[in-house]
């Protein structure tokens, strides 16, 4: 069996193909053993069992002769979704990783940090001759407006035709591991791993936990302390959820002071008429 691995940038396919080569019931094992991560969560050290297919070559061969189950990666990019690599590997089984609105604030970094490698703020930019400020309150309405209107949002969507992984079921071990089990690919335990990439990725995750956290707050009226919250970036990912959960764009200007707690928001929230229980 040829388990496809098919996914944005991020990081986030070669880790899968990671826990079903080092930990697949069957699959072929990679040369070394030890899954590592570097510095910006990646863990691209780890040897193929395959050649990946990469922005669709023009040529791919690779002789799938050994008994076992081979993890092959589908790269072509976040802005390819195209199915060319199906004329090659027309009975392989296809894993497509996916992302939902809630944890496209993951993959909105990991393709500026990991796959562009360079700084958020390299990419997301204030212009000075069209915005009024480079005050927090400018980043934070920034990086907002990018998590709110990127094109790329709205790509990467599950398909019924493909094994579909979200990214939001890698965000718990259990999550993972049954929907791995769903696709009749049976692993060992890889618990320890998945703590490591967690914790080796938790720059673009923790923020959409806080924000998460939250929306939960607001939803049950529970008074939380948000004044640890200096990050800038978490304060847009927490905007952007508010926007989703209330079609509410909070006016950054306005309130350029960030808030000190949950009822702060639960008061300008009711200021401008939006309905919080929606029950």
């Amino acid at each position: 069996m040829i388990v496809c691995i098919w996914y944005p940038s991020g990081g986030f396919g070669h880790f899968i193909n990671a826990v079903l080569s080092l930990y697949g019931q069957d699959f072929i094992r990679p040369k070394k053993n030890i899954l590592e991560f570097s510095v910006n969560g990646n863990s691209h050290e780890l040897d193929l069992v395959a050649p990946k297919w990469f922005h669709d070559p023009e040529h791919y061969e690779f002789l799938f002769d050994q008994p076992g189950n081979y993890s092959v990666l589908v790269d072509n990019g976040i802005n390819n979704e195209g199915i060319e690599f199906l004329e090659y590997f027309s009975t392989a089984n296809i894993i497509k990783i996916c992302y939902s609105d809630f944890s496209w604030p993951i993959v909105a970094r990991t393709m500026i940090e990991k796959a562009l490698e360079v700084p958020l703020d390299n990419e997301v930019t204030i212009n000075l001759e069209n915005w009024p400020s480079t005050d927090t309150w400018a980043y934070q309405e920034k990086y907002f407006l990018y998590l709110r209107d990127h094109k790329l949002r709205q790509a990467w969507k599950p398909n019924s035709l493909y094994h579909s992984l979200l990214i939001d079921d890698l965000l718990t071990y259990k999550n993972l591991q049954n929907r791995l089990t769903s696709f009749e690919l049976c692993t060992d335990n890889f618990e320890s791993v998945w703590k490591n990439w967690y914790a080796s990725n938790s720059v673009y995750i923790n923020p959409v936990i806080e924000a998460k956290k939250i929306i939960n707050a607001i939803q049950i009226n529970q008074d939380l302390k948000l004044d640890y919250i200096t990050d800038i970036w978490t304060r847009a990912v927490i905007y952007y959820y508010i926007w989703l959960e209330y079609n509410f764009e909070v006016p950054h200007n306005d309130y350029s002071d960030w808030f000190t707690n949950t009822k702060d928001i639960v008061t300008m929230l009711k200021k401008y008429g939006v309905v919080i229980d929606k029950n």
